[in-house]
């Protein structure tokens, strides 16, 4: 590159521009200035420091952006000319800000002792003709871009400039000093050249130089208007033309700067410090392909190159590898033929597509190929989606789907790198939800399409396929989009999923309840003999008692041991006593008795009839026992009565849990399901060893997990466990909109899952599991073969 013209003052002393000496903005004194009024300093002070902000973003994102195009560099000698200009601005931060700040200092310096028409300090290109001759292509160009950017601050920020030319002329008044464009410091014209005097220490081409420029450009040019007003600011507070229109207040500006900078500063650094982790994370990545690459056993997704292999090809632009892209992306599926049943599960060979497209045009364009970081980006992508397209926890319907999305995403992770690493990348969160909604659906094509989820699943999928082109902010409108909806649906789904569980949580407790009052009702008349009107009164009416006593206080109530004691006091009314002590303490309880049994029966809303002729029966057999007789009315041949209260009682427990009403997509599977139900209650299971994997997978099992039900004749029903009733060792599993579909004991389950009847689903993060079995399998690959 040709030297650019050296920068003189054309009157005063020949001193460079950016000659080199130790004024920074810093150490500067006050003495140094030669007769600057001190309010001039202060304002000079003031915006150096706001102007040493704006300076610091350009080094800080300067090391960003170089280093993320070295990352993307297409071969070697790309990326050492990144790192190597990065290098060289972490080196020289220190001397280019030591010498733009001399620069402007420099410049006030001068202001005191000039003129504008006489002997101002006019900056001009003291060339010669033969200098200018030499001025090559690479000169002009960076000419232009400083040109361009203070040109662009003039017209911008005119009124500000002015302000300031004004405030400084009026505070200079006594030496006859008249400001304006061409002397004031802080003009935007000056401020750039003493960026590019400054910034010559970096010896790099003119690419990586424009790039320096458009940062400075952004950063501090942008942004240059915060420097006026700070300058203007603290002149108008010191007195000097404080009334001039739109003149700005110091106080708001140190509150503004007090409430932002911070912000900005705090999220500039968490956007650099996740970049930063990002393209870490993809090195890693790359690593990790680059070590396989040459190794038989892994496919051809990750060896050679994209394109041609001559030793001249070309390697594509981002810009022409979105467009063969985006040509791939418009032709994919629309998704009818999911909803028809015509479901196929095509693999995308990018490489392959990509290279056939490339060698079509070989003779129009020459040889050509995709660089290395972005055949790293197809490999991976291709790996997590064949991932996906294999993976059995998703039905066939939603996998063909979500492949369709390979293309998009692939566009993305080639501009984002966070793809990979962040796991609440929108992207990344979008997929898994998708994903998630879809794992509950069946894939019979009458029920797919009448499934409200399966469309907005649809429609998502194609949204994506036919708007996302290189905006990201697509992913975030879409999940957001998707995420209400799957809320109205969770919430829907929630409430018929409650009322299943209430039902059968009542269900069981109601079960519970009936055969803790035959256990104690047995146990009471164990080893007994009573009149057939006590075996009457406890299975016809003292049972009910019990159940509602359980159901409503609990077998740990007061009100529960007192239903007890009542079957212990009647049984004790009917036994025979020859002992007049115990005839006499039963005189004083047979009362008590038959109010707590006339109670107790009336809280049932037993017959009141039947009650009045069992209660009449009963206290004349009680007076018989009273008057030291034998009641009259023992039914001698009934040994055991219990005997037919435990048939009684169990015909009833089996009448009410015999057949639960099942819905399901199809009347096969119902039937099926039942067929199951019924089989569990009336075979007696084969118990398991409690170290039995089956057993304790079904232990382990958690409420919310997905499970795929398989009858017989081959269908497939999914569905999730909504409760595990432990006091009935009871499992309830409903379908996606809450509906129950099954239930089985813990025991049931683990056969079934032995059996291969039942097969317990995957319902993690999909993306994170792909992710993790692509880097799980490079690794066993690379281990292999060390």
């Amino acid at each position: 590159m040709n030297q650019k013209p050296e920068l003189r003052c054309v009157s005063g002393s020949n001193v460079p521009a950016a000659a080199s000496g130790s004024t920074t903005m810093q150490n500067d004194k006050p003495q140094s200035n030669n007769g600057l009024p001190s309010v001039l300093m202060k304002a000079r002070r003031a915006a150096l420091e706001e102007l040493h902000q704006l300076l610091g973003d350009v080094f800080d994102k300067a090391d960003d952006t170089f280093f993320e195009y070295a990352e993307k560099a297409g071969n070697d000698k790309d990326k050492d000319v990144y790192i190597e200009t990065m290098r060289q601005l972490r080196l020289n931060r220190k001397e280019i800000e030591r010498n733009f700040y001399q620069h402007l200092n420099i410049l006030f310096k001068k202001l005191p002792h000039s003129g504008e028409a006489r002997d101002g300090v006019e900056l001009e290109a003291v060339s010669s003709l033969e200098s200018l001759s030499l001025l090559g292509n690479d000169d002009l160009e960076m000419n232009v871009a400083l040109d361009s950017m203070a040109a662009k601050a003039k017209g911008k920020f005119a009124d500000k400039i002015y302000q300031l030319n004004t405030r400084m002329e009026a505070v200079l008044v006594h030496g006859h000093i008249k400001v304006s464009d061409k002397n004031n410091p802080f003009h935007p014209q000056h401020v750039c050249e003493a960026f590019n005097g400054a910034s010559q220490v970096v010896q790099c081409d003119i690419k990586n130089r424009l790039v320096l420029y458009k940062l400075f450009d952004k950063f501090v040019i942008s942004d240059f208007d915060v420097v006026l007003d700070t300058a203007n600011a603290v002149l108008a507070d010191a007195g000097v033309l404080p009334d001039l229109k739109g003149t700005p207040k110091l106080a708001s500006l140190r509150r503004k700067s007090a409430e932002t900078k911070p912000e900005q500063s705090k999220a500039d650094g968490q956007e650099s410090v996740a970049k930063q982790a990002a393209n870490e994370f993809f090195g890693q990545l790359q690593m990790l392909l680059a070590s396989v690459r040459g190794v038989p056993t892994v496919t051809d997704m990750v060896t050679g190159p994209i394109g041609s292999s001559a030793v001249d090809a070309r390697e594509m632009t981002n810009a022409e590898l979105f467009e063969i892209l985006s040509r791939l992306q418009q032709v994919q599926p629309q998704g009818e033929d999911v909803i028809n049943g015509k479901i196929s599960l095509p693999k995308v060979n990018v490489r392959g597509v990509v290279s056939n497209m490339l060698r079509q045009r070989e003779s129009q364009q020459g040889p050509e190929r995709v660089g290395q970081t972005d055949s790293d980006v197809i490999n991976l992508v291709s790996m997590l989606f064949d991932f996906i397209l294999d993976d059995d926890n998703l039905p066939v319907p939603v996998k063909a789907l979500l492949g369709r999305l390979q293309i998009p995403y692939l566009k993305l992770a080639i501009q984002d790198y966070g793809f990979f690493s962040r796991s609440g990348h929108p992207a990344r969160k979008l997929l898994n939800e998708l994903a998630r909604a879809g794992i509950g659906l069946n894939e019979d094509p009458d029920h797919l399409q009448r499934d409200m989820v399966f469309k907005k699943i649809q429609s998502t999928a194609q949204r994506i396929l036919s708007e996302y082109q290189k905006d990201s902010s697509l992913f975030e409108e879409l999940l957001h989009d998707f995420g209400q909806f799957m809320q109205t649906e969770v919430r829907r789904s929630q409430m018929i999923e409650q009322r299943t569980k209430a039902a059968e949580e009542g269900k069981a407790k109601a079960q519970l309840a009936e055969k803790t009052a035959l256990e104690t009702v047995r146990h009471r008349l164990d080893g007994k003999t009573a009149p057939e009107v006590v075996v009457r009164l406890l299975t016809d009416g003292w049972m009910s008692v019990l159940k509602l006593v359980f159901l409503k206080y609990g077998p740990e109530s007061n009100n529960w041991l007192g239903a007890v004691k009542t079957i212990d006091h009647l049984l004790l009314s009917v036994t025979p006593t020859a002992d007049a002590a115990a005839r006499k303490r039963l005189f004083n309880i047979v009362p008590i008795l038959l109010k707590n049994l006339r109670q107790g029966l009336n809280s049932v809303s037993f017959n009141p009839f039947e009650m009045g002729e069992m209660l009449t029966e009963l206290e004349q057999l009680q007076m018989q026992v009273l008057r030291g007789e034998a009641p009259g009315q023992l039914d001698g041949d009934r040994k055991d009565p219990a005997k037919d209260l435990v048939a009684a009682v169990t015909e009833d427990m089996e009448r009410m849990g015999a057949s639960p009403v099942i819905p399901v997509a199809t009347k096969g599977a119902a039937q099926q399901t039942a067929r199951n139900v019924r089989a569990e209650q009336v075979i007696e299971l084969e118990a398991l060893a409690e170290n039995d994997p089956y057993l304790q997978q079904a232990k382990g099992l958690n409420v919310g997990a997905w499970l795929e039900f398989r009858g017989d004749n081959g269908a497939k029903t999914r569905c999730k466990l909504a409760a595990h009733i432990k006091s009935a060792d009871k499992m309830i599993f409903v379908n996606r909109t809450g509906v129950k579909i099954d239930e089985k004991s813990t025991l049931g389950l683990a056969h079934a899952l032995k059996s291969g009847e039942v097969l317990v689903l995957e319902d993690s993060q999909l993306f994170d599991r792909a992710l993790q079995n692509v880097i799980g399998n490079l690794r066993k690959v690379k281990e292999a073969n060390l």
